[in-house]
């Protein structure tokens, strides 16, 4: 499968100029339907988080699977991308996946539902996706959904994992500070790099890692991991 080729930021971090692209204002475009409030909480989440970055590493024809897509940003932006492809969303949020659906009508190639990751089968995909989403699943639940993951995958598929990483303390905290507020005191199950890509490789992944936090108060990592 041929990765997509987003062309990378002039900057990093905060002060690129990916979210004031036309990519990015496409996407965004998408939320017209929501009040102000709500587009500006979407175009900061565009700038604190780097959705191209995990969307450039899903092939170009690759089908994609969600877990954990929430409003459906990243969802979409890979569906705009490629817009031949088929892309699913899933949360556990009814309110969310409703507004994922309805930024999604006239596109019958991208869908969203509503289901637990951790108690749903999941559907076979060429790419699997995970923004943000691991350090709020339970850690006993974190092999078993990392397993359906791959048993998703094709041979040759990826799995992208955009999470926590606590390389840098101070960055690590603020990211915890944040996500708790943020998500009114939802657990934080955030796994030490080398003991997430060691569980990866016991289910049968070959992983890469990728840190993103350049330019960021957040400490984004990137594991691409590969069936």
């Amino acid at each position: 499968m041929e990765t997509a080729q987003l062309p990378r930021p002039e900057r990093i971090g905060l002060r690129r100029g990916w979210p004031s692209s036309p990519r990015a204002r496409e996407l965004l475009r998408l939320y017209s339907f929501r009040d102000p409030l709500s587009r500006v909480e979407y175009r900061l989440r565009l700038a604190i988080c780097p959705f191209e970055e995990v969307a450039r590493h899903v092939p170009h024809d690759a089908s994609l699977l969600e877990l954990g897509c929430g409003y459906g940003l990243l969802a979409n932006l890979v569906a705009l991308d490629a817009p031949a492809r088929a892309v699913i969303g899933i949360d556990s949020e009814p309110e969310r996946i409703a507004i994922a659906e309805r930024s999604a009508r006239g596109r019958p190639r991208v869908s969203f539902e509503v289901g637990d990751v951790t108690r749903i089968d999941l559907p076979s995909s060429d790419c699997v996706a995970m923004n943000d989403l691991l350090h709020h699943i339970p850690h006993d639940r974190q092999i078993p959904l990392l397993e359906k993951c791959y048993r998703a995958l094709p041979s040759g598929g990826r799995l992208l994992i955009k999470d926590v990483g606590k390389s840098s303390l101070a960055k690590y905290v603020w990211n915890y500070a944040h996500d708790l507020i943020k998500n009114r005191w939802l657990p934080f199950y955030c796994l030490d790099t080398p003991i997430l890509v060691a569980i990866l490789e016991v289910v049968g992944f070959r992983v890469e890692v990728e840190r993103l936090d350049a330019g960021y108060p957040y400490s984004h990592v990137l594991y691409r991991c590969f069936k």
